[in-house]
């Protein structure tokens, strides 16, 4: 089965339901609801190491800079980490959007 077809098979209920008006528009829905929830996961695990931490991660990074604990080095690249994942969804979200006629 070819890829369009199922991406039509997977948004025909959503505009037959009266949700949507076309496929289009339900799939763009669909995908930008799931990167936003992933915006937000990376957001939320920024925002409790900032707190955990009472700094941001480039203060951080620099207060444990060779005398980090092990609890530390795991939390910097959680940390790391959301930034990036987070900076990666956001651009998926530009795309999406841009390719959407909505940006």
């Amino acid at each position: 089965m070819q890829t369009d077809q199922i991406l039509y098979d997977l948004a025909k209920p959503f505009v037959l339901s009266g949700l949507y008006k076309d496929e289009k528009v339900a799939l763009t829905d669909i995908a930008l609801n799931y990167v936003i929830r992933k915006i937000d996961e990376y957001n939320e695990t920024m925002q409790s190491l900032t707190k955990k931490y009472g700094r941001n991660f480039d203060q951080f990074t620099k207060d444990i800079k060779n005398k980090a604990s092990f609890e530390q080095e795991d939390d910097w690249m959680d940390w790391k980490s959301a930034i990036e994942m987070r900076q990666s969804w956001n651009n998926l979200y530009k795309m999406i959007m841009k390719n959407a006629g909505q940006s």
